[in-house]
């Protein structure tokens, strides 16, 4: 009985990995034939939205990166008190760059709250020592009560190696490196007559301009790390919380084109690296978390 349900759990791990690839790979096509079509759509979309005193379109731009950054620290945290290597001086090398992580995303949470509140960059900037050292001390803290008060179970785990690895590739390795090199101008800033325009597909080098791909679609679909957690849930709780995160997700992406911030295609290439990152990753972290654990 106990071998027939060990098959069974392996039929469905390999099943529920071909499930997602396969996800992964209409997503990829989806993607493809969105992309084509803003190219002749993207200013159009942009004009007809465009509205900078949207209320909900300027609150989602405070805030809107918050919950993904909160996703990736916990993950981060958690990842640090069950980080499992294979010497001394690997878990000491990969605890370090984890903790440094957590803490610039801490800063990063500082800054855009006090900007939040103060609708001013020279505050942070004036008090910026404190920030740095309330935010070492916060991961410091965060790792010491994890280890301490918490015994994580294995979604948990599998969370934090999803969720942050869908940060690194995703966000780190992807989307920040592009935003530099592309040089898109934002639709808020562009010419009268829109003369300045660049479609998608035309990077324009070192220009100072970030508005390709959006780092705040990228944030918003951050939230895709908790569908771990669901996996047993009842299906109308799994379909009443996946469908809460992803219209969060497109709330965000929505957002950031109406108030100018971003173009239709620079959600899109935000958003679906993070959407297809998570279809991969899944798979290869719950294959290499349950080698780790046998």
């Amino acid at each position: 009985m106990t071998h027939y349900l060990n098959y069974i759990k392996q039929k469905d791990f390999f099943l529920n990995r071909r499930s997602n690839k396969t996800i992964a790979y209409y997503f990829i096509l989806i993607w493809i034939i969105i992309a084509f079509l803003l190219e002749s759509t993207d200013l159009w979309i942009s004009i007809n939205l465009y509205n900078a005193n949207s209320g909900w379109g300027n609150f989602f731009e405070k805030y809107g990166e918050i919950p993904g950054l909160i996703i990736i620290l916990t993950g981060i945290q958690i990842y640090v008190v069950t980080l499992k290597a294979s010497s001394n001086i690997k878990t000491i090398l990969i605890t370090g760059f984890l903790l440094t992580t957590g803490t610039l995303i801490t800063i990063y949470i500082l800054w855009i709250l006090t900007y939040a509140f103060s609708n001013d960059w020279v505050l942070f900037s004036s008090y910026r020592n404190y920030f740095f050292l309330a935010a070492v001390l916060f991961n410091l803290f965060l790792s010491w009560l994890f280890r301490k008060k918490y015994k994580f179970s294995k979604k948990a785990i599998l969370f934090s190696r999803v969720s942050f690895k869908m940060f690194f590739y995703g966000y780190i390795l992807f989307i920040q490196p592009l935003k530099i090199f592309w040089g898109r101008i934002r639709f808020r800033d562009l010419s009268g007559n829109f003369s300045n325009f660049s479609p998608w597909y035309l990077p324009q080098g070192f220009t100072g301009n970030d508005s390709f791909p959006s780092g705040h679609a990228a944030m918003g679909f951050m939230l895709l790390a908790i569908f771990v957690f669901f996996t047993d849930q009842p299906f109308y709780r799994r379909v009443l919380l996946k469908g809460l995160i992803i219209t969060f997700g497109v709330f965000v992406c929505l957002s950031r084109v109406v108030i100018g911030a971003h173009f239709a295609s620079d959600v899109l290439f935000g958003a679906f690296p993070m959407i297809i990152a998570y279809l991969f990753l899944i798979n290869r972290a719950n294959k290499t978390l349950k080698v780790e654990t046998d």
